[in-house]
């Protein structure tokens, strides 16, 4: 019989009680053993993982994209097969890896069983991350963002809190390098994605997949902020376009320096500061996943 640690962010739950009961249910109607953690905090969490003794067994996350986070580096390091319920606002990895966002669908997923092998990205040698790293712009819409607002807004509250961050337009210096190119440039904003989707499904860049083993970096020349409203579009899509307002770059390893410290959040947390190393790590995790999207497809 298979058996999986279902670990549950308690404040993930509000509203998806009977939901979760349902899914819990199809996946012990298909013969899978479940045992059900809250985590208490992060350390209990990785605790949870770490003392986990069904060598056989997979865990399953139910929470949101810094719950995951939070699991990364005890993921790799047990080298457990991660499964979720997707119980948070943006839920950016789910739809990185094609899981619905209906638990009973996300469930179905889990039965279904099909895996693959995830990248990682990782900062200065220490930090693990899945989704996107950010400087600047991205740092500031975190900052506007509330945990009241997540609650009663979703995923609108990543809207709002971008218009309210691109008014501020603060640039910056920054220099990038990579193992064949590299530039100093004035910067409002700076990403590195690992994975497929950030900020409640924009596109990192059409390109990437968590499969490719690759980091796909962009950045924003400043420009006024009702210039930034017109990029929105592209932004959303991670489109290639030909323009000099975005610059897209794709590698394995990128070094970032800024003129000053800056904050570096990556999967919605604070990780680290300025100066920077970026490595990306392949096949690093197992994950069931579903339908995942492709380097062509579209939005969500």
């Amino acid at each position: 019989m298979q058996h999986a640690l279902l670990i549950i962010n308690p404040n993930s739950r509000n509203g998806q009680a009977e939901a979760f009961e349902d899914a819990v249910r199809l996946l012990e109607a298909s013969g899978m053993e479940i045992s059900v953690c809250d985590s208490e905090s992060e350390a209990h969490l990785v605790s949870l993982i770490e003392d986990y003794e069904r060598k056989d067994g997979i865990v399953i996350i139910g929470g949101g994209d810094g719950t995951i986070s939070s699991a990364l580096e005890a993921l790799h390091t047990c080298q457990r097969t991660l499964a979720i319920f997707p119980m948070g606002t943006a839920n950016d990895l789910a739809r990185s890896i094609g899981v619905p966002a209906n638990l009973l669908e996300a469930a179905q997923v889990i039965v279904d069983g099909r895996r693959e092998q995830l990248s990682l990205g990782k900062v200065n040698n220490k930090h693990f991350f899945i989704n996107v790293a950010h400087v600047g712009l991205g740092v500031d819409v975190t900052r506007e963002l509330s945990s009241d607002s997540k609650k009663f807004f979703g995923v609108f509250a990543y809207l709002g809190a971008f218009l309210r961050a691109i008014k501020q337009n603060k640039s910056f210096k920054v220099h990038i390098k990579t193992d064949d190119w590299h530039v100093s440039t004035k910067v409002i904003h700076l990403a590195i994605g690992n994975g497929r989707f950030y900020g409640g499904g924009n596109i990192v860049d059409q390109r990437s997949t968590l499969l490719e083993g690759e980091l796909n970096l962009f950045f924003i020349k400043p420009q006024p902020w009702w210039q930034l409203l017109l990029l929105g579009p592209s932004l959303r899509k991670g489109a290639l376009d030909k323009t000099d307002r975005i610059v897209r770059k794709s590698s394995d390893k990128f070094s970032i320096q800024t003129s000053k410290p800056k904050q570096l959040e990556a999967d919605g947390e604070f990780k680290t500061t300025t100066p920077a190393e970026f490595e990306v790590i392949p096949n690093a995790i197992e994950a069931i996943v579903g339908d995942m999207p492709t380097s062509t497809s579209g939005t969500v």
